[in-house]
């Protein structure tokens, strides 16, 4: 049977009434699934534990080459194109599986995994950044996408976006030349070494959204440059093995991949640890049931700094 995400689906999971931007989303992307059969299910389950038994490349600073060709790939689209749907990355739409409410789906909509993600993504955003803020910078924001988007919906607010590929920061120049907006700026910036030459002025919002995963057990120095420029707000959209549940088995699968893969660990009970010293205060720790065929990849945590 098919069946469509509405939006009471997307304002059960975040909690609140959507915005209107992202009930337009949800409209225009009729997003159609069904689910799978017993046998179809199996088999997904089965792919993956084969895949968790061979190698898989891992994240980490000898990363930095494959995502400036990644980037470099998607700016050579929006020069060859000037369209911004040359800008969604190429590691969406590779499996016609997508993860939502805590299992597998067959998509029927194309691009389902990536609709999915950026309705969720804009839901939160919309909400906590709206327009309370002067800046919003996205770090690891790849090429700009997500800003893109937040900027129609607060067309006043300046974009910063910082990432340690190159073509990153080309993009977002050629986004500004081509004269998609002009609230958007560039910068290079290394998870592994933070650049704290560069200030974050007040009333400025930050996110990141699965870019801080490769970084893996080496986050402290982030937090630590985000603790010393005090941004008023942080939100990640990030692996979090503490938001899913070790006993379910496709939360387990995540898990596992999550570790085969050395995304993100421990950040959540890292930032709870710096909540008891009085040092943070988090505002929300929450599953958003949306993934792709490995992981469900984007839990939120929401949080700022005690000043």
């Amino acid at each position: 049977m098919i069946k469509t995400i509405v939006v009471e689906d997307i304002e059960n999971i975040v909690g609140f009434k959507i915005s209107e931007h992202c009930k337009s989303l949800i409209e225009t992307f009729n997003l159609q699934y069904e689910e799978p059969s017993k046998e179809e299910r199996d088999n997904i389950i089965l792919d993956i534990i084969n895949a968790l038994n061979t190698p898989l490349e891992t994240a980490g600073k000898h990363k930095l080459e494959k995502w400036e060709k990644g980037w470099y790939e998607n700016l050579e689209l929006l020069k060859q194109h000037k369209d911004v749907s040359s800008l969604i990355p190429k590691y969406f739409n590779k499996h016609k599986i997508a993860r939502w409410k805590g299992d597998f789906v067959k998509c029927i909509t194309d691009h389902f995994d990536y609709k999915l993600h950026i309705i969720l993504v804009d839901a939160i955003l919309n909400q906590y950044v709206g327009t309370k803020f002067d800046y919003l910078y996205e770090f690891g924001c790849g090429p700009a996408y997500h800003l893109l988007r937040f900027g129609k919906f607060n067309p006043n607010i300046n974009l910063i976006g910082l990432d340690w590929a190159r073509s990153s920061q080309h993009i977002i120049w050629e986004i500004y030349e081509s004269g998609i907006t002009n609230k958007i700026g560039g910068l290079n910036f290394d998870y592994f070494k933070p650049n704290y030459n560069i200030d974050i002025p007040e009333n400025s919002a930050i996110f990141t959204c699965a870019s801080l995963e490769q970084v893996g057990n080496d986050y402290k120095e982030f937090v630590d440059y985000l603790l010393a420029k005090k941004p008023d707000l942080c939100i990640n959209f990030e692996p979090s093995s503490e938001l899913l549940d070790n006993n379910q088995l496709v939360d387990k699968l995540s898990i596992l991949y999550f570790e085969k893969r050395k995304y993100l660990n421990g950040y959540l009970t890292y930032l709870e640890q710096l909540e008891q010293e009085g040092k943070i205060e988090i505002l929300l720790k929450q599953r958003l049931y949306g993934g792709s065929y490995f992981i469900e990849g984007y839990p939120v945590i929401i949080w700022k700094i005690k000043k």
